[in-house]
């Protein structure tokens, strides 16, 4: 199994056996129209993927109902035999966009996705219905758990949550200046400590970057990469890259 970070925002690839999943895909350099108000993002490049990746993905995953997570015009670029595996609340979204692939929802159970056990598992305030954490576990036994928000404390330890890949936000961000948006760095390492990972990859950097009208009522405060990497090895960057076979 083999980890990349998509983009230098929120998008995630993992590859295995020669197929593909990839996690809330941004594949354009604006998140929305020039025109738009509400939630503005931009990027140099579309993707740091190759075609040949992009060809490889047999499976989407959307994580949350938001527009940078469930990005209308990156899925329209798939083809629609690609099953969509999400939560009720996004699915409707889909619907409503006219999005024609077949939709699967998530369960904590687990799902088969490509070979690979995805469970969707509960998230923290302000999300709870919303949006959901992600753990991945291919046939060897290698897990990789994603929460593009905020981790859910409770649930990691009554449920003894193991992972040897975590991706994680560590640049808080409140709404307001109240509601936490993200985590800070210092509940990122207890996260990451609390899964038992080896390699922490860094989602949803730096926000202050988001505009538009929401972008107006977020405070941000970035991490300090001395102490996240102390114990850890540190993922930041577009292209980054983790392969469980050493290759």
């Amino acid at each position: 199994m083999k980890i990349i970070k998509a983009d230098n925002y929120q998008s995630w690839y993992i590859e295995y056996l020669n197929n593909s999943i990839i996690i809330d895909p941004w594949l354009t350099t604006k998140l929305q129209p020039e025109n738009s108000f509400f939630i503005q993002r931009t990027k140099k490049r579309n993707s740091t993927l190759s075609q040949d990746q992009i060809n490889k993905i047999k499976a989407i995953i959307i994580t949350a109902p938001f527009e940078d997570h469930l990005h209308i015009e990156s899925i329209k670029m798939f083809s629609k035999d690609i099953t969509i595996y999400t939560s009720k609340i996004v699915s409707k979204s889909l619907i409503k966009n006219k999005i024609l692939n077949p939709i699967k929802i998530l369960s904590e159970s687990g799902t088969l996705v490509i070979n690979m056990n995805v469970k969707a598992l509960p998230t923290s305030y302000p999300y709870y219905s919303s949006t959901f954490s992600i753990l991945i576990e291919d046939i060897e036994g290698n897990k990789i758990f994603h929460e593009g928000h905020r981790v859910n404390f409770k649930y990691l330890i009554k449920h003894k949550i193991k992972a040897d890949v975590s991706i994680l936000t560590a640049e808080e961000s409140k709404l307001l200046g109240i509601i936490q948006l993200g985590m800070n760095y210092k509940n990122t390492i207890k996260a990451s400590k609390l899964l038992e990972s080896k390699h922490l990859f860094i989602t949803g950097n730096q926000p202050e970057k988001t505009e538009g009208f929401i972008g107006k009522f977020i405070k941000t405060k970035t991490y300090d990469l001395d102490e996240l990497s102390k114990n850890i090895n540190v993922y930041i960057n577009e292209g980054d890259l983790y392969n469980f076979n050493g290759e």
